[in-house]
């Protein structure tokens, strides 16, 4: 068997190393490899850290694991909360290739480039990488933009942003037997591996288009020369100030769409953080000059994007076997689906096929590199998204 995947959970909370030891085990005897390549864990951040991680790496047989926390995990039995799942991945006919880089919130784009180096020089040929970072270190934009400085604008990454239950405080990311903040760590995956990745939400814009004359990083300051949040409040009136509470289902439902110059489509923004003067804190980088939209979307929109994105990689990964359909989909679309949640999961099975497992996070900001590639990763936001659902299919 060329390439295996297998899942496991474990819904212990009493022992942390138990919980870990026993979602691993699981994981590595559905994949049906004697050892395994790669582990990547999934877990809630009440549990004991150091060891949890010990019990995975334990069960594992010191195999190389890397991981986050998240708001829950997704798994083909559905949504794993306050649980431990762990995916591990075995490849007779390629390699794995872990990477690590810390203190990322110093300077997002160096850090990004360091972690494209450090897959770059490792004599493998890597072919796709799966990435994880601290949501709350900066601007997870830039650290895409150093990723792609490089390996190249096209070049086939997701993940996410960790996610901390929602309490917006710390987040946690693995890499072997350690537990860090502040860093990003993944893995490549060289050998003969074939990938295919893509990202949708499901909005879609209402009423007319504002230009975006002021913005620092994730901060939208202006809009047409005025202050950002005036764009709710002449829509809104009194109601805007709902949309001042963070993931409130008014800025679920209603977030801001941005549409940059050469690229198609329009990548969500949710305001987080409304300041005395109007300006609005977002997840994601703000592109001077693009143009703004008040976005409206729905539950059976939100489900469509997912089942479209998911359609549309199974067509462009051809000659291959589907073995994993990888998933980060945004904290805020949870919110949004509620116990509707396990439907997006059985769909993604669906045209997944029986042989591909899914796997996947709730995150703080999803990851899946822009296809087509841009020309100018500067001049837009070539793949951190915010609200959206994040999806690569791959196999040997």
């Amino acid at each position: 068997m060329a390439f295996s995947a297998g899942v496991g959970t474990s819904r212990q909370l009493q022992d942390s190393y138990t919980a870990g030891h026993d979602a691993a085990s699981k994981a590595l005897s559905a994949s049906g490899a004697g050892t395994a390549g790669i582990g990547l864990v999934v877990t809630s951040p009440r549990y004991n850290q150091e060891q949890m991680l010990k019990g995975v790496r334990e069960a594992l047989g010191g195999a190389p694991v890397v991981g986050c926390t998240s708001a829950g995990a997704i798994t083909e039995d559905g949504v794993e909360e306050q649980a431990v799942s762990v995916l591990v991945l075995a490849n007779d006919a390629g390699t794995f290739v872990p990477a690590k880089v810390t203190g990322i919130g110093a300077d997002m784009r160096a850090a990004g480039k360091k972690f494209g180096q450090a897959l770059k020089e490792s004599g493998e040929e890597v072919k796709l990488a799966l990435i994880f970072s601290d949501a709350l270190a900066g601007n997870g934009t830039e650290l895409v933009r150093g990723v792609l400085d490089i390996l190249g604008g096209g070049f086939p990454i997701a993940g996410g942003a960790a996610a901390d239950d929602m309490a917006f405080k710390k987040t946690y990311q693995y890499y072997n037997d350690e537990v860090l903040t502040d860093a990003v760590v993944g893995f490549g995956i060289s050998g003969d591996i074939k990938a295919a990745v893509g990202a949708d939400h499901g909005w879609q814009p209402l009423g007319d288009a504002h230009i975006v004359t002021k913005a620092e990083g994730t901060k939208l300051i202006e809009l047409d020369g005025r202050p950002a949040f005036s764009i709710y409040q002449d829509y809104f009136g009194a109601r805007a100030n709902d949309f001042k509470k963070a993931l409130s289902l008014q800025a679920v439902t209603y977030p801001l769409g941005m549409k940059s110059k050469g690229v198609d489509g329009y990548m969500v923004r949710v305001p987080l953080v409304v300041g005395d003067d109007g300006s609005i804190v977002c997840g994601a980088d703000i592109v001077l000059g693009s143009e703004m939209y008040l976005m409206i979307g729905t539950l059976t929109s939100a489900m469509e994007a997912a089942q479209k994105t998911a359609e549309s990689l199974m067509e462009r990964i051809v000659h291959v076997e589907p073995r994993v359909v990888f998933v980060s989909d945004c904290v805020a679309r949870k919110i949004l689906f509620g116990e509707h949640g396990n439907e997006e999961i059985a769909l993604l099975k669906l045209i997944g096929g029986p042989k591909a497992v899914i796997f996947g996070l709730y995150t703080y900001g999803q990851i899946a590199t822009l296809q087509p590639p841009p020309h100018d990763i500067n001049a837009c936001d070539p793949g951190f998204y915010e609200q959206s659902i994040s999806i690569m299919v791959f196999g040997a």
